[in-house]
């Protein structure tokens, strides 16, 4: 009987050495997207330059991720994204692009993994590990790695057309691509279970076609059997305008695009996530914050319920 009350008192003991760890939390993403490519663009020769978006084509990035907060300093986090990029020529001011009078739009899966760096003095507490605060606040920068699937398509009389069968340039490029996602963000935790973050990230990508164009005009015979190609490989046709480029211009070997400059995209989102509580046992690691200060290294803590 001794023996079965010091045992149960032990147990006990560990358990208030035990602490609530919050290193890992899910959500979903709402936010916007915008691109960089061949297509739509100002005066610019070329579309280098955030600046020469085109804001009323902004469209929608969508998604789900994962987060696990390794320590202070590190979270890594991986991504499900859906997301609509568009342009058009016809909203361009750049005489050339406005006569070639393409457009087109691309709605994309992303799969991502990346790595999160928390600075620490931009950090109001940290509820990140082991709860010790209610809320908090915390800034990172990240970057990673994903792959990109792409289905470009652009829209005549109504009715819906893929663009890589069609084979508008004479190639049938890859659904597939490498994209290098670079970002910052922030977020609130409340309670230490509900986290409302903002990021804003950046896009690259190892594909010019995103809009299906980057080479020259092509030679209808060189393009895909269905024949409405040849009708969206060069729809100047379409247009009744005075002051455009010579029609000469856009024949089979002249530019279409630019394969100098891969196309980019960027996003901005908000973001909710649910914050899981595990108990694990151990000693809290240093706190580092620029209102709450300094914080022990091996000072044992239990969150706060």
């Amino acid at each position: 009987m001794t023996r079965l009350i010091v045992f149960i008192a032990l147990i006990s003991t560990l358990n208030f050495s035990y602490s609530q760890r919050y290193f890992f939390d899910m959500g979903i993403k709402v936010g916007a997207s915008n691109y960089l490519g061949d297509m739509g663009g100002k005066e610019l020769p070329r579309r280098d330059f955030v600046l020469d978006m085109k804001m009323k084509h902004t469209r929608w990035d969508l998604g789900i991720f994962a987060r696990y907060r390794a320590n202070y300093w590190l979270a890594v986090r991986g991504d499900v994204t859906y997301t609509r990029i568009e342009g058009k020529d016809i909203e361009s001011t750049n005489p050339g692009r406005r006569g070639r009078n393409l457009s087109f739009k691309n709605d994309m899966i992303a799969l991502e993994a990346r790595a999160e760096f928390y600075p620490p003095f931009l950090s109001v507490s940290d509820v990140g590990y082991y709860g010790r605060y209610r809320a908090d606040y915390q800034t990172y920068v990240y970057a990673g790695a994903g792959a990109l699937f792409h289905f470009p398509f652009a829209e005549l009389g109504g009715e819906k057309y893929y663009l890589r069968p069609l084979m508008t340039e004479g190639f049938k490029y890859s659904v597939v691509t490498l994209t290098v996602p670079v970002g910052a963000g922030f977020f609130f935790t409340l309670r230490r279970q509900h986290r409302i973050g903002f990021e804003i990230q950046w896009n690259w990508t190892l594909t010019d076609y995103l809009d299906d164009v980057s080479n020259v005009y092509v030679d209808p015979s060189m393009m895909g059997s269905d024949a409405i190609a040849s009708t969206l490989a060069n729809r100047r046709s379409e247009l009744n305008e005075a002051f455009l480029p010579d029609p000469a211009n856009y024949d089979p070997g002249n530019k279409r695009g630019d394969k100098t400059h891969l196309d980019n995209y960027l996003s901005v989102k908000l973001y909710y996530s649910y914050v899981f509580r595990q108990r694990r046992g151990g000693f809290q690691r240093r706190n580092y914050s620029w209102m709450y200060g300094r914080r022990g290294r091996f000072r044992k803590v239990k969150a706060k319920l």
